[in-house]
C-alpha cells in the first residue's frame, strides 16, 4: 500500500509588516497543505543593505496574526541573522521532514527573479514552486519557457493574491494615510514602536522645502507607481519608492540658489529642478549614487539609462493623475515591454518646438530607437465588449457619486489624496478576497452561479416590493435579541458586488457564534422564506450568504482582529442598530 506523503508548503518573507495579504495566503494554503510553515527572514537577499526593522518583533507579530493548529512560525531565519538564503532554509526543513513533500509559497510578482535565486540548482530539487497570481503580475509565456527548461518545478495555486503589499502599505505611512491593510494589533504595535516607517523622514523633507499639497499628491501617486514598476520589471522596489518620493523635492526652489553647487546646463528651465533635486537627496540623505542619478534624469531621460532611472521616469509619467490622452497607452506599452514605453515617451518630444527641446532627451530617444530597432510602437487593443451586456469596469463609490473606471486607469479623484486610498475599490475578485467569507477559494463560493442566485434574489424582492435592507434590519433585530452587542449593517452597494449589506455583530463565546447563527437562519426562514445560499463557517467567525447580505457574527476577539468596518467603511456607510 502506498504511503501518501504529507505536503508541507514553506512561506518565506520579511513580513515587515505582516498584513492581509499575508494572512489570506495562509489561510488559503491551510487548505491545500497539511502543514504550513511561515519563516521570516533576517534580511531578504533582495533587501541587502537595508535596516530591516527588528527581527524579533516581526517574528512575535507573526506569531499572533497565524498561529494554528496547521501553521507553525519558524524562528530558523530569524536566528541565523544575516542575509536568507532560500537555498538554506529549504535544506534545513528537508533534512527535518525527510519524507515529506516540499512546497515554497511566493507571488507571482516573484517568477522574474525566479531563475537568479541563490544556488537554484540545488534549490529546485528540494522544492516544488507553489506560485500565487497576484494582480497585475501575469508572468510571460517566454518566462515561463526558460523557468521549465531549468528544470524549476511550478504549480499555480488556484486563488488570486489581495493587491496589497508591504510597500504600499510603508508608503501610507509616510504620508499619513489611513491604513486599512494590518490588522489592528500590527498597526498599533507599530505605532507604539515607531516600526515600519522607513520613508516618513523623506515625505517630511517635501514640506519642510515647499512642496504644495497638490506636488505631494503627485509625489503619492508616483511613489506608487514606482513600487508597481519595480515589481513588474525586477528592480530594487526600495531605491525605486525613495527616488520617487524624491524626485521632486527641489521642485519648489529657486535654481538660482544652488547655482554654486548644482550646474543645471542642458536641462530646460521646467526641468532644472530635476539636477537639483539630486543634489539635495544626496547632501540630505546621503542615497546612493544611482537614486540620484534617477533623480537628476528622471524629467529629461538620456541615453545608457540603468533601470532604477527608467523606472522613475516612467513611473513619473505614468502615475494615475496623469491626464494626458495617451495615458492608457502607456499604461499598457509598460506591461507589454519597457523598453517600447521608453521609445513611446520620449517620441512625444519629436512635436516640441525647436526652443523647447532637450538635448539629453533627444539623445535618449535616438538611444531607445537604436535599442528597438524596427519595433514598431503598437496601439492600444480595442476593447471588447461583455458579451452578457453588462460593463466591464466595476463600480465604485467616490464621493458617494457612482462611477466607472478603467481596470488600468483609476481615476484622479481616486488617487488624488493619500487618504482618499480608503475609498479605493479594486477588481471584485481581490477585493472580495480581503474577507475571507467572500473568497471564492477559501468558501467554495462559485462566482458565476452565486451571481445568478443573486440577480434571481433581488428579482424576487424587488418584485414583491421588499427592500434588500429589509433583510439585514431583520438579521440585525435577531442578532440584538439574542444578545448579540455592536450591531453594525455597512452599505457596500456600489463597492462590490458580492452583496449590497453586510450586518457584523459580536458576541462574548464561540458558543454563541453557534447558537446565534441559528437564530438568524431560524427568523429570516420565517419572515421572507429563505435560506443562506452558502456558510462559511469556523468556531470563532461565522458568515452567512443571503446573496444581497451578508451576515457576520465573530467572538469579540476575531471581530477586533479582522476589523471588517475598517475594509469596507468610508465614514459614511455604517449604520449601527439600535442607535
Amino acid at each position: 500500500m502506498k504511503i501518501k506523503k504529507t505536503k508541507i508548503a514553506l512561506f518565506g518573507g520579511s513580513f515587515d509588516p505582516v498584513h492581509f495579504g499575508h494572512i489570506d495566503i495562509v489561510k488559503n494554503l491551510e487548505r491545500l497543505f497539511d502543514k504550513v510553515i511561515v519563516v521570516p527572514s533576517y534580511i531578504s537577499p533582495f533587501k541587502a543593505g537595508e535596516l530591516a526593522d527588528d527581527g524579533a518583533a516581526r517574528y512575535n507579530l507573526c506569531k499572533k496574526v497565524f498561529a494554528s493548529d496547521k501553521t507553525e512560525i519558524s524562528r530558523y531565519e530569524i536566528s541565523k541573522k544575516g542575509v536568507s538564503y532560500s537555498v538554506d532554509t529549504a535544506a534545513y526543513f528537508k533534512k527535518k521532514y525527510a519524507d515529506a513533500e516540499l512546497y515554497w509559497a511566493l507571488g507571482s510578482e516573484e517568477l522574474i527573479r525566479l531563475g537568479g535565486w541563490h544556488d537554484m540548482d540545488k534549490l529546485k530539487t528540494l522544492v516544488t514552486f507553489f506560485v500565487v497570481p497576484r494582480p497585475g503580475f501575469a508572468p510571460s509565456e517566454q518566462l515561463l519557457k526558460t523557468l521549465k527548461r531549468n528544470k524549476i518545478k511550478i504549480k499555480f495555486a488556484k486563488f488570486t493574491g489581495l493587491d496589497i503589499s508591504s510597500t504600499l502599505i510603508k508608503i501610507d505611512r509616510a504620508f499619513g494615510a489611513d491604513n486599512k491593510y494590518v490588522p489592528s494589533i500590527v498597526d498599533d504595535y507599530a505605532k507604539k514602536h515607531g516600526l515600519f516607517d522607513v520613508y516618513g523622514k523623506y515625505v517630511k523633507a517635501l514640506y519642510a522645502y515647499g512642496l504644495d499639497d497638490r506636488r505631494i499628491r503627485h509625489t503619492y501617486r508616483t511613489a506608487v507607481r514606482g513600487a508597481e514598476l519595480a515589481k513588474l520589471y525586477g528592480g530594487s522596489v526600495r531605491d525605486a519608492v525613495t527616488a520617487c518620493i524624491l524626485h521632486d523635492i527641489a521642485k519648489a526652489s529657486d535654481p538660482a540658489d544652488h547655482a554654486d553647487k548644482v550646474d543645471v546646463s542642458g536641462f530646460p528651465r521646467p526641468t532644472a529642478h530635476a539636477p537639483v533635486g539630486a543634489y539635495i537627496a544626496k547632501r540630505d540623505f546621503d542615497v546612493s549614487d544611482g537614486i540620484a542619478r534617477a533623480i537628476r534624469l528622471h524629467s529629461t531621460a538620456d541615453e545608457n539609462m540603468t533601470l532604477l532611472d527608467e523606472i522613475v521616469y516612467l513611473a513619473d509619467k505614468t502615475e494615475l493623475g496623469r491626464s494626458y490622452k495617451s495615458l492608457d497607452k502607456m499604461l499598457y506599452l509598460c506591461k507589454l515591454d519597457k523598453n517600447i514605453a521608453m521609445l513611446a515617451a520620449l517620441s512625444e518630444i519629436g512635436e516640441l518646438d525647436s526652443s523647447d527641446k532637450c538635448e539629453l532627451s533627444e539623445r535618449a530617444l535616438a538611444y531607445y530607437k537604436k535599442l528597438c530597432g524596427d519595433a514598431a510602437i503598437p496601439e492600444l487593443p480595442p476593447r471588447e465588449i461583455p458579451s452578457d451586456g453588462q460593463s466591464a469596469l466595476p463600480a465604485v463609490s467616490v464621493n458617494s457619486k457612482a462611477v466607472r473606471v478603467s481596470p488600468e486607469r483609476k481615476s484622479k479623484e481616486m488617487r488624488a489624496v493619500p487618504n482618499e486610498r480608503s475609498k479605493q475599490v479594486r477588481e471584485v475578485r481581490e477585493q472580495s478576497k480581503q474577507l475571507r467569507t467572500v473568497s471564492v477559494e477559501q468558501t467554495g463560493f462559485d462566482r458565476e452561479p452565486r451571481m445568478r442566485a443573486q440577480e434571481s434574489w433581488r428579482e424576487r424582492f424587488v418584485s414583491t416590493g421588499d427592500e434588500i435592507k429589509d433583510v439585514a434590519v431583520a438579521a440585525a433585530d435577531a442578532l440584538g435579541l439574542h444578545k448579540a452587542h455592536d450591531i453594525d449593517i455597512i452599505d457596500v452597494n456600489g463597492k462590490t458586488i458580492v452583496a449590497d449589506y453586510f450586518v457584523i455583530a459580536s458576541v462574548t463565546s464561540t458558543t454563541a457564534v453557534r447558537a446565534l447563527t441559528d437564530y438568524v437562519e431560524d427568523r429570516l426562514k420565517k419572515q421572507f422564506d429563505i435560506d443562506p445560499a452558502k456558510r462559511d463557517v469556523d468556531k470563532e467567525w461565522v458568515a452567512l450568504d443571503y446573496g444581497g447580505v451578508i451576515v457576520h457574527i465573530f467572538t469579540d476577539k476575531t471581530r477586533e482582529f479582522y476589523n471588517i468596518e475598517r475594509l469596507w467603511s468610508d465614514g459614511t456607510n455604517v449604520e449601527r442598530y439600535g442607535d
